[in-house]
């Protein structure tokens, strides 16, 4: 699926305003389920089981996760600090996310695409200036999908078994003396730890 201006251009401008900032959502939403995917593959959980554990993670738990699990398991320190680049830029368009998904907007009429109507009160109230054109959503498009395309590459070079093996271990009746360890909890994955030397 793609987004070009030139047929953007031939929309109405509030049908092309709803058009980017559903065009945002839908490729940002591909990018949150690529990050649980990755996550469910990491803890060995597939199918509706990923589904049900990663639905009830927020966007930033789920980068949280997988950025310890990268900076605990990924021996290779430039491909883990190239994950936490990526994860940090995705918090980002996690915070842009939600700006766009919880703000009025309307076919912008000093641009040729969407002026929003953001508004903060943390401390102080904020009606911060906001208008997006085309180019501006089609770079954060991009930008979204590049993040997407290469942490769906560096999953694949995680070594997933030694997480789902780990979690297995306190199911074993050999694990027994783990399992009465202090560190026992999530099935003798703390007591896993001990016993596994990091590469």
């Amino acid at each position: 699926m793609m987004l070009l201006k030139v047929d953007l251009l031939k929309l109405s401008r509030d049908t092309r305003a709803f058009t980017l900032v559903g065009g945002f959502m839908g490729f940002f939403a591909l990018l949150e389920e690529g990050i649980g995917t990755a996550l469910g593959e990491v803890l060995g959980v597939k199918g509706a089981r990923r589904i049900i554990i990663t639905r009830n993670m927020s966007f930033y738990d789920k980068i949280k996760t997988l950025r310890s699990l990268v900076n605990f398991y990924v021996v290779e320190k430039e491909l883990a600090d190239r994950f936490d680049e990526l994860a940090q830029q995705s918090m980002k368009y996690g915070e842009m996310r939600n700006i766009i998904a919880h703000s009025p907007f309307r076919g912008s009429h000093a641009s040729d695409g969407v002026e929003f109507f953001p508004i903060t009160a943390s401390s102080k109230l904020k009606m911060p200036d906001m208008d997006w054109s085309i180019d501006d959503f089609l770079d954060h498009i991009e930008k979204i999908n590049k993040i997407d395309n290469e942490l769906r590459s560096i999953e694949k070079r995680m070594p997933f078994q030694r997480i789902a093996e780990a979690l297995l271990a306190g199911n074993d009746a050999s694990s027994k003396s783990q399992m009465e360890s202090p560190l026992s909890g999530l099935f003798g994955l703390g007591a896993s730890f001990l016993n596994e030397q990091k590469p």
